[in-house]
């Protein structure tokens, strides 16, 4: 019986823990530190969710959430004036 008990609780930690990191809309994550990287929503890029779910470094995670970055503003570099992205997925730090 006791052996039982332990199995089922360990499975329902096991599925508790799948379940909440592949739920969507949850953020999972920040943005890397330093280099200028700032947390945005990407709606305030002008971008629809529907655009957003066809690029996963942009939103992979679904929580409605990037991480962009100014370009440089030497002509040169490529995109001129632009930003950069990633999705915020970058484990906080603990503490």
């Amino acid at each position: 019986m006791r052996r039982t008990v332990v199995v089922v609780g360990l499975m329902a930690v096991l599925v508790g823990a799948v379940l909440e990191g592949t739920a969507v809309g949850k953020s999972v994550g920040t943005c890397p530190l330093g280099d200028g990287w700032t947390l945005v929503m990407v709606e305030s890029l002008g971008i629809t969710p529907e655009d957003a779910s066809g690029i996963p470094s942009l939103d992979g995670n679904g929580d409605g959430r990037t991480c962009t970055k100014d370009s440089p503003s030497n002509p040169a570099s490529r995109p001129y004036d632009g930003f950069f992205f990633r999705d915020n997925t970058v484990t906080p730090p603990s503490g």
